[in-house]
């Protein structure tokens, strides 16, 4: 018997999780963009992208930045489930990825942006075919995209539970997180697929003002948090 909540089950106990928090996760998230956008900024200040060799030279630095504020994920994933579960979250609980578990939290940020460099080949595929004048790598980009999605999605649903794995387990490794969240995942890939699609409405209407955007984001990752206790909720039982 499925007992599994629904995704407009989830959103609704996500909306009901997030009363009276929505000011402390719009803060964080937006502390959280201050810090990228000024590391971005000192990196355009010293790297020249009129060149191809600057281009992927601008692009292995943003990959670094990207790993190092990827650790915040960790910090961001508690707490968001301490609201889901009821319990009080403190806004010192975004570094937890820098003073608690470092290591683990590197691993797997460089896990997911390493994932995320997949799709990415295909725009600098694209920008290497403008550098160098050869319209054939523009063309070639449009398939290399479509077959790098296809890869890269089926992994990211796999993978998407390992920071609320690190916290739920903090004696595991990255690689038996890892593992543990392909596990999990086992039977609730399409679930998770339809319940991020369901959002991209929003998204689109988010798009329209940065207001809307600051409120749709803790309404996603509330959802995801719910939906995370929900598929561990067997594994509770036992």
């Amino acid at each position: 018997m499925n007992t599994y909540l629904s995704s407009a089950q989830l959103k609704d106990l996500a909306k009901e999780r997030l009363s009276g928090h929505y000011g402390f996760l719009i803060g964080t998230s937006l502390v959280v963009g201050l810090i990228t956008y000024a590391l971005t900024s000192l990196l355009t200040l010293f790297v020249a992208a009129n060149t191809l060799y600057g281009f992927l030279l601008g692009q292995g630095i943003r990959f670094c930045l990207s790993v190092f504020v990827g650790i915040f994920n960790a910090g961001l994933a508690l707490i968001y489930l301490k609201f889901a579960c009821g319990a009080s979250a403190s806004f010192s609980d975004i570094f937890y990825g820098f003073s608690n578990r470092f290591d683990t939290a590197l691993v797997i940020s460089l896990m997911f942006n390493a994932l995320s460099l997949l799709p990415s080949l295909a725009y600098i595929l694209a920008n290497a075919g403008i550098y160098t004048g050869k319209p054939i790598l523009i063309l070639l980009s449009l398939p290399l995209l479509a077959v790098m999605l296809c890869i890269y999605v089926p992994l990211w649903l796999c993978l998407s539970q390992c920071f609320y794995l690190m916290l739920d387990f903090p004696d595991k490794s990255p690689n038996e997180l890892i593992s543990l969240s392909f596990r999990i995942m086992r039977g609730h890939r399409g679930r998770l697929f339809y319940i991020r699609l369901s959002f991209l409405p929003l998204i689109f209407l988010g798009l329209l003002s940065i207001i809307g955007t600051l409120w749709i984001s803790p309404y996603i990752q509330m959802t995801m948090a719910v939906f995370y206790f929900d598929i561990m909720k067997p594994a509770q039982k036992n």
